[in-house]
């Protein structure tokens, strides 16, 4: 089933899901990291590359995913949720798309602004559509900074909510991003 339905989400929502997460996690992160860690050369030039595609390709992808999601249904939370958890469990999930929308375009204005190539694939460096401007570069390194620390902090608060729908209370919510029923 590609669709969501009221009870399930469907295996393009599931596929989106579990790719976002995957790049966010396993190349966004280390690659952010080891980036700023290396010593200047090949391989932080290709890690800088390496970072500002991924970042590309998870605006698109999420871009394509909210409009996934908003043309279809969205599985219902179980009515016995309490009401502050269900209020929790969509704010963190509002905070997901916003940053995966915030981090792309502040990476990549920050690196625009600050006159740094930003090659779209290899192929075309769209950071020469924004005039280099020191003062802008700083305020969007900043934004792209702290909100780096918000996805870690939100990112901790869903699998937290995950985890305790899996183990605790047992009712099926984890498994539906699982393809499970």
């Amino acid at each position: 089933m590609r669709r969501n339905t009221e009870e399930r989400w469907g295996s393009v929502s599931i596929g989106l899901h579990w790719t976002v997460a995957g790049l966010v996690l396993l190349v966004q992160v280390p690659a952010g990291i080891a980036m700023l860690r290396v010593d200047p050369g090949m391989l932080q030039d290709t890690l800088f590359t390496l970072h500002k595609n991924v970042g590309l390709i998870v605006l698109a992808l999420a871009l394509f995913r909210l409009g996934w999601r908003l043309a279809n249904p969205v599985p219902a939370l179980p009515d016995d949720l309490p009401g502050l958890q269900a209020r929790l469990a969509r704010l963190t999930h509002v905070l997901l798309y916003a940053l995966l929308f915030l981090l792309p375009i502040s990476g990549f204005l920050f690196t625009a602004f600050g006159g740094f190539p930003v090659p779209l694939l290899l192929l075309v460096d769209i950071g020469k559509l924004v005039p280099a401007s020191e003062p802008q570069a700083e305020v969007w390194k900043a934004i792209h900074h702290w909100a780096q620390w918000a996805l870690y902090l939100v990112v901790t608060l869903h699998v937290l909510g995950a985890l305790q729908h899996a183990l605790i209370r047992r009712d099926g919510v984890f498994q539906r991003m699982l393809g499970r029923r």
